[in-house]
């Protein structure tokens, strides 16, 4: 295996004047990103950072935050990235877990930091991109006067790669530690998956750089293959469809969500998409119809993988032989699959249970948290709170996550079957089925939807509808409208913000 750092090296030295990074503002060369990235590692060892040492990247999805993370792979500090989102309190938390002493801001992000600076012990310094503001150290003049040339801090495969902070969907946010070997064991894995040619492929990332899918999934695995990645702050679906026609992208990857926006924008038209070989989704379980409507609107099959930050990527559909729509796929590489029950025993094929997942893909357990890292990494495997099932051939589906189960008079309803059916009725753009408490049954479902620009549903058709499909207590009992789904870093929907929202009663049910 090569360590992260080694993997850089190596593709400089093949393809240092490639095109690495394209933005709006500027295109960066791999041996640029080297020479860069060495003049941030002297700064930071300047200060005391040494190998294992975590440094906070506190910056938005741009290149300064991917120089900055390979800053502290030279260095063999830990990368912790932080999303832009985050303010004080949420940063605050994370500063005093770590004990980190430097963090990375923009002139965006400092206000936060500087904040959450005055009850921590640890941080000494608050480096800040983009000019000078009290209580921060300008990055622009120290990065001036330092060596272009770094002599890379030899990386052990049980070393700590990266350490991300979950985006909070089932509470306070939990440090995941991936290790040198787990992360490498993931690139190639998906390397090899998706058949990619060395220095050929041109990636399309729309993906947070401070959340593991755009890192391991689009950063880390275009310089493992020498690809040139086309980089978007945020989304912006017209952007994304011009793009990839601008630079003739051959290789895009997403959340559920962000499909079907480029389904509900795609114009036949307008948009030559004849470049992309493949396009993959990840992060949360995918509606059958949205698989189904890209493929025939953009004419290349929409992939479905499983994996997760706490162990990379696991599974993934066959590119070649069988296809079984609404799969995500076979194991990859050193991955192994069961479906085990509440006591950790495997079940029945076909039966549905929780996903344990075991291999050189486990990372290393959760930062200083010995009690989560003890129930969830086992000696059999990591538990990772998600419900599925596998086929008697072994292709895994996912059925939901454990925590978006609604159990509704004793019943057990899958929010993705019934979503599934919603992405089917002409007037739903994206919808979200979440469970409401009831003084009765306990919780019932409700469904959350953004319609269609003039084409918007009445609630009893939506309710109507449903029950016409499904078992009546699957049907959602109430229907609420609203203009914009909250969105994580990742972009996943925030079910759990929903469900406060209909609580706080910030969302009226619809008549």
């Amino acid at each position: 295996m090569e360590c992260l750092n080694e993997m850089l090296t190596r593709t400089v030295r093949i393809f240092g004047n490639k095109p690495f990074l394209i933005t709006d503002a500027e295109t960066i060369t791999y041996a640029e990103l080297n020479r860069r990235a060495a003049r941030l590692a002297n700064v930071l060892a300047s200060l005391g950072v040494k190998k294992g040492d975590p440094v906070g990247l506190y910056l938005p999805s741009n290149p300064r935050l991917v120089v900055a993370y390979w800053a502290c792979q030279k260095l063999g500090a830990i990368p912790t990235p932080m999303s832009a989102m985050y303010r004080d309190a949420e940063i605050r938390g994370i500063i005093v877990r770590t004990e980190m002493s430097v963090i990375i801001t923009d002139q965006s992000t400092f206000p936060y930091a500087k904040a959450a600076q005055a009850e921590s012990h640890s941080l000494k310094h608050i480096l800040l991109w983009g000019g000078a503001l009290e209580g921060g150290t300008a990055l622009e003049p120290l990065l001036a006067g330092a060596s272009d040339q770094f002599a890379d801090v030899q990386c052990e495969p049980g070393d700590t790669a990266n350490l991300f902070f979950t985006s909070g969907t089932t509470g306070l946010p939990k440090g995941a530690m991936q290790s040198q070997l787990s992360h490498y064991s993931a690139l190639r894995d998906i390397m090899v998956y998706n058949r990619f040619r060395f220095g050929t492929e041109v990636f399309l990332n729309v993906l947070p750089v401070f959340n593991n899918f755009g890192t391991m999934g689009m950063m880390n695995l275009c310089i493992f293959s020498g690809a040139t990645m086309v980089m978007h702050e945020r989304w912006d679906t017209r952007k994304v469809l011009d793009a990839i026609k601008q630079y003739k992208v051959s290789y895009f990857a997403g959340t559920p969500t962000m499909f079907v926006y480029l389904c509900n924008e795609f114009d036949a038209k307008r948009d030559d998409l004849s470049s992309l070989r493949q396009a993959l989704t990840a992060g949360a379980p995918v509606p059958v119809e949205i698989l189904k409507q890209f493929e025939e609107l953009f004419g290349v099959r929409l992939v479905q993988i499983y994996g997760t930050t706490e162990t990379g990527v696991n599974t993934g559909e066959p590119l070649i032989g069988v296809h079984r729509l609404g799969s995500a796929g076979l194991p990859t590489g050193s991955s192994s699959i069961e479906i085990v029950d509440d006591d950790g025993q495997p079940v029945a094929v076909g039966e549905r249970g929780e996903i344990r997942i075991s291999g050189d893909c486990v990372g290393k357990g959760y930062w200083r948290d010995l009690e989560t890292t003890a129930k969830t990494f086992t000696a059999k495997g990591w538990l990772s709170g998600d419900i599925g099932y596998v086929d008697a051939e072994g292709y895994l589906y996912i059925v939901d996550r454990k925590k978006d189960l609604i159990i509704s008079g004793g019943y057990n309803i899958y929010p993705l079957e019934v979503e599934d059916l919603l992405y089917k009725h002409p007037g739903v753009a994206v919808c979200a089925l979440v469970g409401v408490a009831d003084a009765v049954k306990g919780e019932i479902p409700a469904a959350v939807i953004v319609a269609k620009p003039g084409n918007k549903p009445t609630s009893g058709e939506i309710i109507d509808y449903c029950r016409q499909h499904v078992a009546a207590y699957k049907a959602p009992r109430q229907v609420y409208f609203i203009d914009e789904m909250p969105l994580g870093p990742s972009g996943k929907i925030l079910k759990r913000e929903l469900r406060v929202w209909i609580k706080e009663g910030r969302l009226q049910v619809a008549v």
